[in-house]
């Protein structure tokens, strides 16, 4: 089976050289792999580290953009460089956990295919089946002590678990084919549900595979919870849409809370308690359940303040 990858790998302000290198060894060593290509891109990163250094490597291409065009746009960009049909997108900030890791994708291509193959065999006029399955892995976080308690308890309890259910774009594998026809929402600039939303706007079979990578780019509490804060925002321009409402578990929380007339005690509580639950949230234990509450009051709050602003 002819088997040719481009991996694809937006940066910003992270230290990419050492996975890069890996990456390359990896592939290099996986002999179903016919042909690949690494295309790495500076989304107006201000620092480079020594990132530059990649560029040595066979197969591999590194561009800086001055300016950052955001999450999704970058994405967007990279699928458009690609030489190959197949696409591997892998944030930077990542570690190899497996030698398989690259093996484990030529195995997804190759159920694809087989997959293409038996309906082909069933009916004679049908679309292209390939197109329209989309293979994701395991985020993993690292158990060794770090001053990011929130963020690696949050990734190791709640993000790599629901990733089953849930498509996360850590590293997500895609015939290039689909992506040309549904790429990512570029009015989402910011961090934060840009994958979510990509799976409930598209109609793709999202599949979840046995296939684990490390997320080592945790931030402090701090910036954790300004992350979250951030996607929260792109999440309210969604607050009336009743299909992604359905799907998202923090807006069908919200319009259960509105429709029982719960909004406005729920968000007294929040409003009293906050700066507590902050304190919580940027200690050395923080506690989940009080994060998710935050997340919520904060959610709340916006669309509390968006109603006024309409009135």
């Amino acid at each position: 089976m002819d088997v040719k990858i481009s991996i694809l790998i937006p940066c910003y302000n992270w230290n990419t050289s050492k996975f890069i290198k890996d990456l390359h060894v990896l592939c290099t060593k996986t002999p179903s792999l016919n042909d690949f290509e690494i295309i790495c891109i500076e989304d107006g990163s201000t620092n480079y580290f020594s990132n530059n250094s990649i560029q040595k490597l066979k197969h591999v291409k590194y561009e800086i953009l001055k300016k950052n065009i955001g999450r999704s746009a970058i994405r967007n960009l990279l699928a458009k460089k690609a030489c190959f049909e197949w696409l591997l997108f892998i944030d930077c900030d990542s570690k190899i956990a497996t030698e398989h890791f690259i093996l484990n994708y030529i195995e997804a291509i190759r159920t694809s295919r087989d997959l293409q193959q038996q309906i082909k065999n069933r009916v004679n006029n049908i679309a292209n089946t390939r197109n329209s399955y989309i293979y994701y892995g395991e985020s993993l976080y690292e158990k060794k002590e770090t001053k990011n308690t929130l963020h690696q308890k949050y990734g190791n309890k709640i993000e790599s678990k629901r990733k089953k259910d849930i498509f996360s774009s850590h590293h997500f594998l895609i015939h290039k084919l689909a992506f040309k026809q549904n790429q990512f929402d570029e009015n989402i600039t910011t961090y934060g549900y840009e994958d979510v939303l990509f799976q409930i706007k598209h109609p793709y079979y999202f599949q979840h595979i046995k296939n684990p990578l490390y997320h080592i780019g945790l931030k402090n509490n701090e910036n954790f919870i300004k992350d979250c804060e951030t996607g929260l925002k792109n999440l309210l321009k969604y607050n009336r849409d009743k299909n992604i409402i359905r799907k998202i578990k923090l807006l069908k929380w919200a319009s259960i809370l509105a429709f029982w007339g719960l909004r406005k005690p729920i968000l007294f509580v929040f409003n009293i308690l906050k700066s507590l639950i902050l304190t919580n949230l940027l200690s050395k234990n923080p506690s989940l359940l009080l994060f998710q509450f935050y997340k919520l009051g904060f959610f709340l709050k916006m669309e509390c303040d968006l109603g006024e602003k309409r009135k």
